[in-house]
């Protein structure tokens, strides 16, 4: 061969790896290409998708309730408007957020202000200190500007710098994974992993905050001052895991704090009978201990079932209480000390082992706790996660981390079973007075959803919230385990049923009993339930859903393929015609 055929060939070889470089960049989809892949799906196939699933109990019976929003509510505009909501909350002793269980002439602290939650209203927080105080507590309202350090401006600075998202960017809530819920050792690695493998999908999960101070872009939290307090309210959910970020203040706190705006206040929920919202409770839950089989579905798509042994039932039964979101599920009631349901937030009684329930089947959803995605359905086999389609960001940030080092083939502390994604948590929302904030929407979060009574919130996680050995912290063989593998202690991924029907099979009696049915707690038509709420009124009254939520193709005109494709442009909608006092569907 001569030199110059040499070179000649050289250049031609060359010439193609740069034209193959070229089409594989043109082959790849573009980042709003992913946002838009979704799975698609049509409600009439539900029928279909049972049988293709293997259940077997009898399904729902009723259509799915019209949608809903409560037309009561009014935005007040003196603190003197809102004193007497703010002292039924003040007083309030069930749910989340149990104020008043604080003692008089105790101190009670609560923190406000998370950067990633809805901005306080300080004229809320005025008349919340002014209530517990009239009533012998002592109120301190620490907010996150004063723990850091620096200005409520420098604050509003920071959030606007921090706060760039929507609605509609799902792929947010991927951060669960590496805290809040997670609770990675370090943070920092995995999203660096991420970063690594989907340069793209980190960039839009984790942008670049828009500050131009050094000081608030490297701010952090100082949990030692609240030492000197009985108790503590913190952040709007995820209870368990803010007890442990409390360390040796766990033990003080007292619940979330959910009155951070006026929608939560001026809602019915603070005056909501705490012996009524206690019973429904306890209604629900009341057959547990005898179930053999559960299934659930959802006009999303959401079809699976699973089989209950009679240990684990027991178990699932001493562990599904905790206040406002019952643990719907086995292993997530399992693993712990339960909480007391007379002395809540009490912790005790006997070691519950934990549980790895063998499910098959679909989980579908458009919305999480951060925000909206494009539907996804994600395969469940024998228990842990084979498939996952659709989703836009959200699929794809999950069908990555699916791929994370060691989540498939370690097992963790106290389990039996290797592997990360099972299916660990079914947090069930409990009161019927509770609804989506539109507010919060607009501001690109969704957290409120999953307090709505009948909304079921699955997350998967090989999680054991304790060991045997102590009541509350995370065992130190759990976080030795989490930072010897650098992989997360708790649970993440958050999918949102809004209109779940969930059925169980009572043992030996081959009778099925409904527990929710299309979002409705069955409990709620309880006659012991109704009897109790009718020394408070009207029991239709009490026990009415003031909000039951509109899906475009299910209960609402519209199609649902077209919302599944964007349910972020739909809540915005459906956000902006409440607050504009336009809204279809006001009732009462």
């Amino acid at each position: 061969m001569t030199r110059a055929c040499a070179v000649l060939l050289s250049g031609l070889a060359g010439l193609t790896l740069a034209l193959a470089d070229n089409a594989a960049a043109q082959s790849q989809p573009s980042l709003e290409q992913r946002r838009a892949n979704y799975a698609p799906w049509s409600p009439d196939q539900m029928p279909q998708r049972r049988k293709e699933q293997g259940l077997i109990g009898p399904g729902t019976t009723r259509p799915v309730p019209p949608p809903a929003f409560p037309s009561y509510l009014k935005k007040p505009e003196t603190i003197e408007q809102l004193m007497p909501s703010a002292r039924a909350a003040a007083r309030q002793t069930a749910g989340r957020t149990p104020l008043g269980l604080a003692d008089p002439g105790k101190t009670l602290l609560i923190v406000i202000g998370e950067l990633m939650g809805s901005n306080p209203d300080m004229t809320v927080q005025a008349a919340m200190k002014r209530a517990l105080e009239e009533r012998g507590v002592k109120c301190i309202i620490l907010p996150a500007w004063e723990l850091l350090g620096i200005t409520h401006e420098e604050y509003l600075e920071l959030r606007r710098g921090v706060r760039t998202s929507t609605i509609a960017d799902g792929q947010r809530e991927l951060e669960f994974f590496f805290t809040t819920t997670g609770m990675m050792p370090d943070p920092h690695k995995g999203r660096e992993w991420v970063r690594q493998q989907d340069p793209e999908l980190h960039a839009a999960t984790w942008p670049e905050p828009k500050l131009t101070s050094q000081k608030l872009a490297t701010i952090a939290r100082d949990f030692e001052l609240i030492m000197s307090n009985d108790w503590i309210a913190w952040r709007g959910g995820g209870r368990p895991n803010t007890r442990k970020a409390l360390r040796h203040h766990g033990e003080k706190f007292l619940g979330n704090y959910i009155y951070v705006d006026v929608y939560d206040l001026m809602s019915l929920t603070p005056s909501y009978p705490s012996d009524v919202w206690r019973l429904i409770e306890t209604k629900t839950i009341e057959p547990l201990a005898f179930v053999d089989r559960v299934e659930v579905t959802d006009p999303e798509g959401t079809a699976f079932g699973y089989d209950v042994d009679e240990d684990a039932a027991k178990g699932w039964a001493a562990g599904v209480y905790n206040q406002g979101h019952l643990y719907m599920f086995p292993a997530q009631a399992t693993g712990r000390f339960p909480y007391s349901v007379i002395e809540y937030p009490t912790m005790g009684g006997s070691y519950i082992p934990p549980v790895q329930p063998d499910v098959s089947g679909i989980i579908a959803s458009t919305t999480s706790h951060m925000a909206s995605h494009a539907r996804i359905e994600i395969k469940v086999t024998k228990g842990t996660i084979s498939e996952i389609k659709g989703g836009g960001l959200y699929g794809d940030g999950m069908r990555l981390m699916m791929t994370y080092p060691g989540t498939n083939e370690l097992t963790w502390p106290f389990q039996k079973k290797p592997g990360y994604w099972w299916l660990y948590e079914a947090g069930l929302g409990t009161n019927p007075k509770y609804f989506k904030h539109p507010a919060e929407v607009r501001d690109g979060s969704n957290l409120s959803e999953r307090n709505v009574a009948g909304v079921i919130h699955w997350a998967f996680g090989a999680e054991v919230a304790m060991g045997p050995a102590q009541v509350g912290p995370w065992a130190p063989e759990t976080i030795a385990f989490a930072k010897q593998h650098e992989v997360p202690q708790g649970h993440s991924m958050h999918h949102h049923n809004v209109l779940p029907t969930m059925q169980a099979r009572i043992r030996d009696l081959d009778q099925w009993v409904t527990l929710i049915e299309h979002g409705g707690l069955t409990a709620l038509q309880d006659t012991y339930v109704r009897a109790l709420a009718s020394r408070y009124g009207n029991p239709n009254d009490i026990t009415r859903r003031d909000y039951v939520p509109a899906m475009p193709g299910v209960n609402a005109p519209g199609s649902y393929d077209e919302y599944a494709r964007n349910p972020g442009a739909y809540w915005t909608k459906w956000a902006e015609s409440i607050e504009a006092g336009k809204y279809e569907f006001f009732k009462p």
